[in-house]
C-alpha cells in the first residue's frame, strides 16, 4: 500500500524545526572554538570549508552557477549582510561575553525584522505580532536575566557587536525575503559563503596576522560542525523555508534557538535549569503562539 504524501505544512515544519535544532548548538560551538583559537581565521575556515561543499554539491548536481550581474552582486551583498559582518562581530564578541547572553541578545531580530519588512516590503506590523515579539523577548530575557551582567573590560563592546549584528542580519533577511523566489536554495549559498570566507580570511590575515595560529583538534571539530551542518544543512533549510513562509514569522526562530542553546548547555557542559527557566520558556511559547496565531489558524483550516 502506498504511503500518502505529507504535507507542505509538515514539510515546513520539519524544516525549520531542524534548522532550529542545528542553529541551537552553535553558540556552544563557536563558544569552544574560540576558546584557544583567533575568531577571524576560524570564521574564514568556516566559510571556505562550506562554500567548497556547496560547489561541489551544486556541480554534482549540475546545479546553474550564479553569474549574471544581478545574481553576482546579490551574492556580494548576501556575502558581507549575511555572512561576514554579522558573523565576524559575533565571534568577536563571544571571545568576552557569554553564548547565552549573545544568544538573548541576537533575539532582538524579530523586533527589528519586523521594522524593516514594514518598511522595505510592507508588511502589517500587526498588533498579534508586536505582542507576540514583546513576549518572547519577556521570556529570553527572564531566562537568560543571571547573564545580563557586564563581563570584563571588553563587555560593553561585545554587546555592542552582537547588536550591531542583528541589524546586519535582519537587513539581509528582508532582502532575501525580496529575492527569494529567485534563489535556488544551494547554489544561492555559493557566492555568499565564497565573499563572506575571503573578506573575513582578509580581515584574519591583517588583524590576527602576527599571532601564531595552532589549531587543535577541538577547535578543527567546531569549525567542521559549524561548516557542515552549522552553514551548509541550516542555510539551505533557511532558503528553502523562507520562501514558503512570512519573514517575520521565519525570524521567530530566535525565541526558540536560546532554548535550545540552554539545553545544550544543561546536557553538554552541566549547566543548570533553574524556575526562571520555566517561566521564560512559558512566555516564549505563549509569545511564538500569539504571534502566529493567524498563520497556525490558516494552516489548520486547510
Amino acid at each position: 500500500m502506498s504511503q500518502p504524501a505529507r504535507s507542505p505544512t509538515a514539510i515546513i515544519l520539519v524544516a525549520f524545526s531542524f534548522m532550529c535544532l542545528i542553529w541551537g548548538s552553535t553558540w556552544m560551538m563557536i563558544k569552544i572554538g574560540v576558546r584557544d583559537a583567533p575568531p577571524l581565521t576560524t570564521l574564514g575556515l568556516r566559510f571556505w570549508i562550506a562554500g567548497l561543499l556547496v560547489l561541489i554539491t551544486v556541480l554534482v548536481r549540475r546545479k546553474p552557477i550564479p553569474r549574471d550581474r544581478a545574481s553576482l552582486s546579490f551574492g556580494v551583498f548576501l556575502g558581507l549582510f549575511h555572512m561576514a559582518f554579522p558573523y565576524s562581530l559575533v565571534y568577536w564578541a563571544e571571545q568576552y561575553i557569554s553564548s547565552g547572553l549573545t544568544a538573548v541578545l541576537y533575539a532582538t531580530m524579530p523586533l527589528m525584522v519586523a521594522i524593516l519588512a514594514r518598511v522595505f516590503l510592507g508588511n502589517p506590523l500587526t498588533a498579534s505580532k508586536i505582542i507576540g515579539i514583546a513576549f518572547g523577548l519577556g521570556g529570553v530575557t527572564v531566562i537568560y536575566s543571571d547573564h545580563l551582567g557586564w563581563q570584563g573590560e571588553h563587555g560593553a563592546l561585545g554587546i555592542a557587536a552582537v547588536l550591531l549584528s542583528v541589524l546586519f542580519a535582519s537587513l539581509s533577511a528582508v532582502a532575501l525575503k525580496k529575492r527569494s523566489p529567485e534563489i535556488d536554495p544551494m547554489s544561492g549559498l555559493l557566492i555568499p559563503f565564497l565573499v563572506g570566507g575571503a573578506v573575513i580570511s582578509l580581515a584574519a590575515g591583517i588583524i590576527e596576522g602576527a599571532n601564531p595560529v595552532h589549531l587543535d583538534m577541538t577547535t578543527w571539530g567546531t569549525i567542521l560542525y559549524l561548516a557542515v551542518l552549522g552553514s551548509v544543512v541550516a542555510f539551505s533549510l533557511y532558503f528553502w523555508t523562507i520562501k514558503r513562509i512570512d519573514v517575520t514569522l521565519l525570524s521567530y526562530q530566535t525565541f526558540i534557538i536560546p532554548i535550545l542553546a540552554l539545553l545544550f548547555g544543561w546536557i553538554f557542559i552541566h549547566e543548570g535549569v533553574s524556575a526562571r527557566v520555566a517561566l521564560g520558556t512559558l512566555l516564549i511559547l505563549g509569545g511564538i503562539s500569539l504571534a502566529n496565531f493567524q498563520q497556525l489558524r490558516k494552516h489548520l483550516s486547510r
